[in-house]
């Protein structure tokens, strides 16, 4: 279900970096601390008020990430990065990380990653998902990897950086979180060692995530 689609034109504090999000229809300026990117999908109730601290957000703008040690998901990431040609630069691999602890994240799994295969570890049963994502220069300066979206954005950006330091990678979800507007947020994250990226690299992300069964 797609609602409001707008243009946004943003300056992000950062004296070399300025992008804009685009989709249709309203134009708006803003200048912002955090990135908010604006529309609207579908509609999730603001949580961060539970008692029982179990929402999507812990406050206004932080969302409720754990660890997966010792939970129920675990998180795999190999990144592999080739120059403009084709050539293989480096491979970096991360185990490990953080996951969006609600129901959401069991959703998302069952309904918007693909098939499941059943895998046995340590005499654990698993539910296997591979993520292949390949995020643009835009996605990687900015942060942002809309791997699940309610709706289609486009990122653009104006900078005079040459070359990236990335170790942080996520998988974001973006909708419309009523009172939170509409945002991405991360449902998994991990951290590789950390990435020398020149401008005209090709990443290609292979994302490993099992959930256990039972």
């Amino acid at each position: 279900m797609y609602g409001t689609i707008f243009l946004f034109k943003i300056t992000y504090l950062c004296p070399n970096l300025i992008f804009s999000v685009k989709k249709i229809s309203k134009v708006l300026t803003i200048t912002i601390l955090t990135l908010f990117i604006a529309g609207s999908a579908q509609s999730i109730s603001a949580d961060h008020l539970k008692s029982d601290g179990k929402g999507i957000f812990t406050n206004q703008n932080d969302v409720n990430l754990v660890s997966e040690k010792d939970s129920k998901y675990k998180i795999h990431l190999q990144v592999v990065v080739r120059d403009a040609q084709g050539q293989l630069i480096s491979v970096l691999e991360s185990s490990g990380g953080q996951y969006l602890q609600h129901e959401l994240t069991d959703d998302l799994f069952d309904q918007r990653l693909g098939e499941k295969e059943i895998i046995t570890i340590d005499g654990v049963k698993y539910e296997k998902v591979r993520i292949t994502d390949m995020p643009t220069i835009n996605q990687r300066l900015v942060g942002l990897y809309p791997i699940l979206t309610e709706t289609p954005m486009e990122i653009n950006i104006k900078t005079s950086k040459q070359q990236e330091w990335l170790a942080a990678w996520k998988i974001h979800y973006c909708a419309d979180f009523e009172e939170h507007k509409f945002q991405c947020i991360p449902v998994f994250q991990t951290n590789a060692p950390t990435a020398s990226l020149a401008m005209n690299d090709i990443v290609v992300n292979q994302w490993t995530v099992l959930r256990e069964i039972g």
